[in-house]
């Protein structure tokens, strides 16, 4: 029952379910009269997900260094591919959460709605290690991802008010539909297998870990 609920839970990290979702998202903010926070938002997902896809080619091609935050916690954890599950998560549940909470109308739902976000991320991360897909430090990187990507959105658009969007039973029957298939599937997503392919021949022929180690020397240096 542990690994079922571990494989659902999973799966609302998964990019088939959250690309099309964030696109959603930000056709509805475009189309609420809220073209500048609609740009803010794909500017903090693109950066999230920019961001993720370098570490992972980094990854897969030449390796990481250990990772930096609390080495004590994550002694001798894999440091390979940070989650993409757990970064994706966060930038999307936790900006969504956030803007909803700025226009809610009780102190409970303000509090509640992020607070919420920030358990289901946090349920997804650890669904990632309980289905051996990344070990606690790469879900850490990914979530220090997603939450630094979700802090810039928030500060970008501090000054925007948050519009009132409507929620068609429509768009919530297909949301529970993909992920019905999703978790019956399994996730489809060919992602990883393309970084995997793309830091291979990167990392073996065009200098990808020379140009890595420069960076990661300077930064130690």
């Amino acid at each position: 029952m542990f690994a079922t609920a571990s494989g659902a839970i999973t799966h609302l990290g998964s990019s088939s379910l959250l690309v099309p979702l964030s696109a959603l998202y930000a056709t509805a903010l475009w189309r609420h009269h809220s073209a500048p926070l609609a740009l803010r938002w794909l500017l903090a997902l693109a950066l999230c997900l920019g961001v993720m896809v370098v570490l992972k080619l980094v990854g897969h091609g030449c390796g990481l260094p250990e990772f930096p935050l609390f080495p004590s916690l994550f002694a001798g954890d894999r440091f390979l591919s940070p989650s993409g599950h757990a970064a994706f998560s966060a930038v999307f549940y936790g900006s969504v959460a956030a803007l909803a909470a700025r226009n809610a109308s009780s102190r409970w739902l303000q509090v509640g709605l992020p607070a919420a976000a920030a358990a289901l991320v946090l349920a997804i991360g650890a669904s990632r290690v309980a289905v051996s897909a990344h070990s606690g430090a790469e879900v850490a990187a990914g979530l220090l991802v997603g939450g630094l990507s979700v802090l810039l959105f928030l500060w970008s658009s501090r000054k925007d008010g948050a519009p009132r969007l409507r929620t068609s039973p429509w768009v919530l029957a297909a949301m529970a539909l993909g992920l019905g298939l999703l978790v019956h599937a399994g996730d489809p997503s060919f992602v990883e297998a393309t970084i995997r392919r793309v830091a291979f021949h990167l990392g073996s022929g065009a200098g990808l870990c020379e140009l890595a180690g420069q960076v990661f020397s300077g930064r130690s240096g």
